[in-house]
């Protein structure tokens, strides 16, 4: 496992690469990828896909932190 253009990124995080290597291959099955298969293509719609979630769960905070 974490062969090619996943253990890349994984590295390039400089974060510890166990959990970020655990979250980024649950957001790549979850996706319907293989991580040892990974492409750019593929990386890109994970990463858009992850960065949707969070920019809406972001919302989703500051309109309960507004009516609070």
């Amino acid at each position: 496992m974490n062969s090619g253009l996943f253990k890349t990124v994984v590295e390039a995080t400089g974060l510890p690469e166990t959990p970020v290597s655990k979250e980024l291959q649950t957001l790549v099955t979850e996706n319907g990828f293989n991580p040892e298969e990974l492409t750019i293509d593929e990386l890109r719609e994970v990463m858009a896909a992850y960065l949707n979630q969070v920019f809406l769960e972001m919302i989703e905070a500051d309109k309960d932190s507004a009516s609070a």
